[in-house]
C-alpha cells in the first residue's frame, strides 16, 4: 500500500529526469515545442464549441446566416403566393433542412449516398408532421393516404381537402429540401452559384401569383446570395492555400477576409441598383412571353420542325390577344381581359346562368369562323317571339334583366343572354345558318348600340338539364339520327374538321369514349377527362402553339390552356363521334354581389364552351375547361359558379393552374377523418409499425455513421496515437479530459494520481506517444513496443471506465 502510494505521488525530480532522458532521445522537440494537440484540447472545450468547430470550420456563421436570408425569402413568397391554407407553417421546414444539410455536409467518411437517403426520410417525416399536426389538425395516416393516392394515380377519386393536404406536404417537402440542398451544396460542393439558380428560378415563378408587390425580395435574396459566393469562394481559396503549406495567422486571416467581404459589398452595391434599373422588373408579361417563345423553338429544333416562321415568332414585340366577339375568333397563347365590371343580371329563377352571344362552326388554322352557309340576317321587333333554335321548344322558361355598366367591344352589337333566347326587348337582329327548313341561330345582335347603363329584357327558353340516354351514337344508330329535320343541315355546317388534324387526336378520343353507351355518355366523358383539374390546368399565359400543330394536339401535349383551348378541343372530338358541335362565346355567370341583388359579370368572365346538338333534345351546354360549371346557382349561395379547384400536383411546384378571374380558395372541410378514411382496420397498427421502423433504420443509421467514422479516423493514426487519443477520450467522460496549457508528461501526471494500479501502463503509452509524435526516426517506437501496448490496453481501458463510477477528488 505504501508502495503504491509513493509510486502514484512522484517526486517531481523523477518528472523531469524521463522528461529530460526524452529531450535526449528526440533532438527536435526543444526546438520544436508544440503546444499539446489540438484534439485533446477539443475534449475539454464546452459541447457548443465543439459542435460549431464540427460544423462551420471553415466557412463560419456568416456563411450560414447568409444562406438562411436568402433561403426565407424564397420561402416568403412561396408562402405570399397562397398555394393552400395554412402555409405559414411552411416556415419551420427550411431552417431544419439547413441543419441537415450541415451535418451531412460534414461527414466524410461516410457515402453521402446514405446520407441524401436518410435526409430525404428525415424530411419526409418532417413535411407528414407538419402537415398533421400543425396545418390541418388531422391524423398522420389521413396524409399518408394521401400521398398513396398520389402516387398511385388515383388522386381524382380524393376530395378537394385531401388535395390540398397531399399538396402542402409538397411544398413542406419542397421548403425542406431547399434548405437541406442549399447547405450541402456550399459546404460540401462549394457550388454556391447553383443554389443561387435554384433560389432565384423558385422564387421568379412563385412571384406571378403574388397579389401584393413583393419584388423587393429579390433584392433581399441577391444581396446574400452574392456576399455567400464571394465567402464561400475565399474559403475554398484559403483551404487550397493551406494543403498547400501557406502559414497563415489570425490577424491575416481576418485581414484578408475583411478586404474580400468588403470589395464583394462595394460589386454588390454597383450591380444591383443597375440591375433594378433594367425594364425587367417593369414588364413581367414580356419576359415571360420571352422565355415562352424561347422554349417553342428549343422544342420545335428538338422535333427537327424548326422553319424561318418559327425562328420570326422570337422578333415579336407583343404578346398575342384575343378578340372574344366577333365573326371569328384566333387562338393565341396568352388572353388577358379587364377585370372591371361590364355588366349585371338577375332572372326570375334567382340563379346564375351562362350568357350566350354567338356561336362559331367552322375550324382551321386554330381559327374559329361562322358558318359560309349564312341565310342572312333577319330583324325582330322589341318584344317580338323569335323563332326557336333547331326548332325545340322547353318548358323551363326565364326571364333575365341585362344592365350594361359600360360598353362591350366587338365586330357587331352583340346581346347576351342565357341559352335559347325567344324574346328580346329591344330590337333585334339574328344571324342564322342552314337551309330550308332546318336553319339555327349563331348570334344575337342590336340594331343600335347599347349605351352605358342600359338595361334590356330577354326570355330564354332553356335547354333541356339533365341527362340524355335515349340517344345512341351516330355510328350505332344511323337512321336515328338522319330522321331528324334539321340533321342533314347541321352535318354540313357542325362536322367539319381541320385536314390537317393528328391522329393523335383521334386515339384520344376513342381511348376516352371507349366503352359509351350512347352519344350523350360519350360527351360526358370527353368533358370529365378534360375539366380533370388533376391532369389539365386552366392558364392565360402559354407557350405559343408551334406553327406545324393544331391547338387540341398542342392541348393533349402540354395539358394547358384557357378556355377555347379545351373548347375547342371537345368539340372537335365530338365531330369525329360524328355529333354537331360548335363553339359558343359569351360570359360565364360570372359572382354574386349581395349588397345590390345581382349576379356581376366582369370582361375577365368572358369565355367559350361547347353545344351539341342532340335529336329532339336540340343544343345541350358541355363545360370542357376545368375550374367551371354550367350548372346553375341560387343567388343566396353568394359564390361564384365556377369552382375554383386545387392546383395539379406536379414534380416542380411552380405554377398556379386555377382560372385567374375566377378563383376562389375553398375553405377546408374540418372533419378530415371523412375527407379520407383509412383503407382498412389495420391501417393505424401498419402506420406506427412503419414509424417504427423508420426509428429504427435511423438509429441504426446513426450508430453505422459514428463507427465508421470513428474507425476511419482511428485507420489514418498511428498505433500508439489513436491508442493515446482513446484514453483521453475515454477519461474525458469521467471529466479527466486534457487541459490545453498541459503538456503529455503533465497529463499523465494527473491521471496516474486516479489510476495507480496502472500507472507503469500510463507512463509506457506516454513515452511512446511523445516519441511517436515528435521524435526523430530512429526513436520511433518499435514493433514490439507497439504490441506489448496493445496487450496492455484492455485492461488501462477497463480502469479508464472504472472512472465513470469511481473517481478520486483533488
Amino acid at each position: 500500500m505504501r508502495s503504491s502510494l509513493i509510486d502514484s505521488q512522484r517526486a517531481p525530480s523523477e518528472i523531469e529526469s524521463k522528461q529530460q532522458e526524452l529531450r535526449n532521445q528526440v533532438p527536435y522537440h526543444s526546438s520544436l515545442q508544440p503546444p499539446f494537440p489540438h484534439r485533446a484540447t477539443s475534449t475539454a472545450a464546452s459541447p457548443w464549441s465543439t459542435i460549431t468547430r464540427f460544423l462551420v470550420p471553415q466557412e463560419g456563421w456568416l456563411a450560414f446566416l447568409l444562406l438562411a436570408i436568402a433561403l426565407y425569402s424564397v420561402v416568403v413568397v412561396i408562402v405570399s403566393a397562397e398555394w393552400v391554407h395554412f402555409s405559414y407553417y411552411l416556415y419551420i421546414c427550411p431552417i431544419v433542412g439547413l441543419f441537415v444539410g450541415l451535418v451531412v455536409s460534414k461527414l466524410p467518411y461516410v457515402p453521402q449516398a446514405l446520407l441524401h437517403l436518410l435526409a430525404c426520410m428525415i424530411g419526409h417525416v418532417l413535411a407528414v408532421w407538419v402537415t398533421s399536426v400543425y396545418a390541418f389538425h388531422a391524423p398522420a395516416q389521413v396524409v399518408l393516404v394521401g400521398l398513396q393516392a398520389a402516387f398511385s394515380g388515383h388522386m381524382a377519386y380524393e376530395s378537394s381537402v385531401m388535395s390540398e393536404m397531399v399538396f402542402f406536404f409538397y411544398l413542406a417537402f419542397l421548403c425542406f429540401f431547399l434548405g437541406y440542398f442549399g447547405s450541402w451544396l456550399v459546404y460540401r460542393a462549394r457550388l454556391p452559384w447553383l443554389v443561387a439558380l435554384v433560389y432565384c428560378s423558385i422564387m421568379l415563378v412563385n412571384l406571378n401569383y403574388v397579389k401584393s408587390n413583393y419584388n423587393y425580395l429579390l433584392l433581399v435574396m441577391l444581396a446574400p446570395l452574392i456576399l455567400l459566393i464571394a465567402r464561400i469562394q475565399l474559403a475554398a481559396r484559403l483551404a487550397q492555400w493551406t494543403n498547400e503549406g501557406l502559414y497563415t495567422d489570425r490577424a491575416w486571416l481576418r485581414k484578408i477576409t475583411g478586404r474580400c467581404m468588403q470589395a464583394s459589398c462595394l460589386i454588390l452595391l454597383l450591380t444591383l441598383p443597375l440591375g433594378w434599373l433594367l425594364p425587367v422588373q417593369s414588364q413581367p408579361e414580356s419576359g415571360k412571353v420571352l422565355w415562352d417563345r424561347i422554349n417553342l423553338i428549343w422544342n420545335t429544333a428538338m422535333s427537327g420542325d424548326l422553319s424561318w416562321n418559327t425562328l420570326s415568332t422570337l422578333a415579336s414585340s407583343t404578346p398575342d390577344t384575343t378578340n372574344y366577339f366577333g365573326n371569328q375568333l384566333a387562338i393565341s397563347n396568352s388572353i388577358h381581359l379587364s377585370d372591371s365590371e361590364v355588366m349585371v343580371y338577375v332572372s326570375s329563377d334567382k340563379k346564375s346562368h351562362y350568357l350566350e352571344s354567338s356561336t362559331l362552326s367552322q375550324f382551321n388554322n386554330n381559327t374559329w369562323t361562322t358558318s359560309p352557309r349564312d341565310t342572312g340576317q333577319q330583324e325582330f321587333a322589341a318584344n317580338m317571339r323569335l323563332p326557336l333554335d333547331s326548332g325545340h321548344s322547353s318548358s323551363n322558361i326565364v326571364s333575365t334583366t341585362v344592365t350594361l355598366t359600360q360598353p362591350i367591344g366587338g365586330s357587331k352589337n352583340y346581346l347576351f343572354a342565357p341559352a335559347q333566347p325567344i324574346i328580346f326587348s329591344v330590337p333585334t337582329q339574328i344571324y342564322a345558318s342552314g337551309g330550308s327548313g332546318g336553319s339555327t341561330a349563331s348570334a344575337w345582335t342590336q340594331l343600335d348600340p347599347l349605351k352605358q347603363n342600359e338595361s334590356y329584357r330577354v326570355v330564354s327558353s332553356l335547354p333541356h338539364q339533365g341527362t340524355v340516354n335515349d340517344v345512341p351514337l351516330p355510328d350505332d344508330d344511323t337512321n336515328f339520327w338522319q330522321s331528324d329535320a334539321y340533321y342533314y343541315w347541321l352535318s354540313i355546317s357542325y362536322l367539319q374538321k381541320p385536314q390537317d388534324l393528328s391522329s393523335r387526336v383521334a386515339q384520344t378520343a376513342a381511348q376516352w369514349t371507349a366503352g359509351a353507351t350512347n352519344a350523350y355518355d360519350a360527351l360526358k366523358r370527353i368533358e370529365s377527362h378534360l375539366n380533370n383539374p388533376h391532369v389539365f390546368t386552366y392558364s392565360v399565359d402559354n407557350a405559343p402553339i408551334p406553327p406545324n400543330k393544331d391547338v387540341v394536339d398542342w392541348l393533349l401535349e402540354t395539358h394547358t390552356g384557357y378556355c377555347t383551348y379545351y373548347a375547342s378541343a371537345m368539340a372537335v372530338m365530338g365531330r369525329l363521334l360524328h355529333i354537331p358541335t360548335r363553339l359558343v362565346t359569351g360570359f360565364s355567370s360570372g359572382k354574386y354581389d349581395p349588397t345590390r341583388g345581382v349576379w356581376s359579370v366582369s370582361g375577365s368572365d368572358a369565355h367559350s364552351w361547347v353545344q351539341a346538338y342532340f335529336p329532339g333534345y336540340g343544343w345541350l351546354d358541355f363545360e370542357p375547361t376545368p375550374g367551371y360549371s354550367t350548372q346553375s346557382q341560387l343567388a343566396t349561395n353568394h359564390a361564384p359558379t365556377p369552382v375554383a379547384t386545387q392546383p395539379a400536383l406536379k414534380p416542380t411546384p411552380t405554377l398556379k393552374s386555377v382560372p385567374t378571374h375566377t378563383s376562389q380558395k375553398q375553405q377546408p372541410d374540418q372533419t378530415y377523418q371523412q375527407a379520407a378514411q383509412p383503407k382498412d382496420s389495420g391501417s393505424q397498427l401498419t402506420l406506427w409499425l412503419a414509424l417504427g421502423l423508420l426509428l429504427c433504420a435511423i438509429i441504426f443509421f446513426a450508430c453505422a455513421i459514428i463507427v465508421r467514422r470513428r474507425r476511419l479516423l482511428d485507420a489514418t493514426r498511428p498505433a500508439v496515437s489513436s491508442l493515446f487519443w482513446r484514453a483521453c477520450r475515454v477519461a474525458s467522460w469521467a471529466g479527466l479530459g486534457p487541459k490545453s496549457w498541459q503538456t503529455p508528461y503533465e497529463y499523465t501526471e494527473m491521471l496516474s494520481y486516479h489510476l495507480p494500479q496502472k500507472d507503469a501502463s500510463l507512463w509506457q503509452l506516454t513515452d511512446l506517444f511523445v516519441r511517436e509524435r515528435w521524435g526523430a526516426t530512429p526513436h520511433a517506437p518499435g514493433e514490439q513496443e507497439a504490441i506489448s501496448l496493445k496487450r496492455s490496453w484492455p485492461a488501462l481501458r477497463a480502469r479508464l471506465l472504472r472512472l465513470l463510477l469511481f473517481r478520486k477528488g483533488k
